[in-house]
């Protein structure tokens, strides 16, 4: 009956602590603190909730207590290692997005034109029932991002776009899609006739729901190193990548008990193999060799235990490091 009666008893209201008190709260629980001053002023730079509570799980018990050893330092090197990590997710998503913004514009400009008014029309778009309020969404969309880009003084200005709605009376697709977010991109992508985004996705030897579906997982990768998330823990609640592409029978991904791959749909791994596919061999290289060192630098920095739970949050299982050498 105890239990009942506080089931849905909110917890104690969370209290300010002062540096000094962070560090006493860390030791505590059984961190190693053996630098003070250099421990409070990395509490200080990036605050004790995104440093010390959310890189700590790997290293606590089911107690929520650290496991014996464990040092503030090994804290840092894993926040450090996922800092990296978002930038490495970053950059390399924004050439993405790039290569994407301009095939989509070279397609679609082909088939209807130069002017807005003409290209941005709903025939020119999927017409299924059910997509037509999302196109009608995607065109407004658009459309509102032209008047604000137009729009001198605006939080939204673009000078590039603005020149061109003055110089010709008319702005580009190419001109205006640099003003979309990749995640609207991904959705004009979507909505595009199969005709027309069959076109898009030949340049990477997919079929257009692989490609959607890649840019999809991939947007919301971006977005979470974006915002300064995590990045190596993270899972996507509602996307996941297609279980159907013959790279993860190559990695040796373990299946769950259903049959589906275990790693490599809603982690980081699935964010890996999406740029597997849609970077050039040579930038992909590139983007595997720093992922290797950073996480080359975790292992030397960690105890074997945390090490070994870091890869499982990212879902780097099986042969992931022969990714590099895999056909696709």
């Amino acid at each position: 009956m105890k239990n009942k009666r506080s089931a849905g008893v909110p917890k104690q209201q969370k209290v300010y602590f002062t540096y000094e008190q962070q560090i006493a709260k860390l030791r505590s629980d059984g961190l190693i603190v053996e630098n003070e001053r250099r421990a409070m002023a990395r509490l200080k730079w990036e605050g004790y909730y995104n440093f010390a509570v959310g890189y700590n799980r790997l290293f606590k018990d089911a107690q929520k207590r650290y496991l014996p050893g464990v040092k503030f330092e090994h804290v840092e090197a894993l926040f450090d290692f996922d800092k990296h990590l978002r930038g490495i997710v970053y950059e390399y998503a924004q050439q993405v997005e790039c290569n994407l913004k301009a095939l989509i514009s070279d397609e679609f400009s082909k088939k209807y034109g130069v002017d807005e008014r003409s290209y941005l029309a709903e025939e020119n778009f999927v017409q299924t029932e059910a997509e037509k309020p999302l196109v009608r969404w995607i065109i407004g969309t658009c459309r509102t991002a032209l008047k604000d880009a137009c729009r001198e003084g605006s939080g939204s200005y673009r000078d590039y776009i603005a020149y061109y709605a003055k110089t010709y009376r008319h702005v580009p697709l190419w001109a205006l899609i640099r003003a979309l977010s990749f995640g609207n991109t991904s959705k004009f992508l979507r909505l595009m006739k199969t005709d027309d985004s069959r076109e898009v996705a030949r340049e990477y030897g997919l079929g257009v729901q692989e490609l959607c579906n890649m840019t999809e997982v991939l947007v919301c990768f971006r977005n979470i190193a974006a915002h300064g998330e995590r990045v190596y823990c993270a899972r996507l609640p509602h996307v996941r990548l297609t279980q159907k592409l013959s790279v993860l029978q190559k990695l040796q991904i373990p299946k769950k008990a259903d049959g589906t791959p275990l790693y490599g749909r809603s982690d980081f791994m699935a964010c890996l193999i999406v740029f597997k596919y849609l970077l050039p061999p040579n930038e992909f290289l590139e983007c595997f060799e720093r992922l290797k060192r950073e996480v080359e630098k975790l292992e030397a920095c960690l105890p074997p235990f945390a090490y070994r739970r870091a890869l499982e949050e990212m879902g780097l299982s099986g042969s992931w490091k022969k990714l590099d050498k895999i056909n696709v």
